[in-house]
C-alpha cells in the first residue's frame, strides 16, 4: 500500500484536505447563521420603526385635531364674550 514516500505524501494531502473541507463548511455555517440573525435583527428594527412611526403619527393626528379644538372654542367665547358688551 505504501510503497514510495510519494504514497505518504498523497495520504497527508488527502486527509489535510479533508480537514480543511470540513473547516470551510463548518465556517460557512455560522457565516449564513450570521447573516441570517442579522436579518433578523433588521427587520425586526424596521417593524419596530413602523409601529413607533404609526404611534407617532396617530398622536400627532390627536393632538392637531385638540388643538383646533381648542383654538375653536377660544374664538367662540371670544366672539360670544365681544357680543354680550
Amino acid at each position: 500500500m505504501l510503497e514510495t514516500s510519494k504514497d505518504i505524501l498523497y495520504l497527508v494531502l488527502a486527509f489535510c484536505i479533508l480537514w480543511f473541507t470540513a473547516f470551510l463548511c463548518w465556517f460557512l455555517y455560522y457565516l449564513v447563521r450570521l447573516v441570517k440573525q442579522a436579518n433578523e435583527t433588521v427587520e425586526d428594527i424596521r417593524q419596530h420603526f413602523a409601529r413607533v412611526t404609526s404611534i407617532m403619527g396617530i398622536l400627532k393626528n390627536k393632538m392637531f385635531t385638540e388643538g383646533v379644538k381648542k383654538i375653536f372654542s377660544f374664538v367662540e367665547n371670544k366672539a360670544k364674550g365681544k357680543k354680550r358688551k
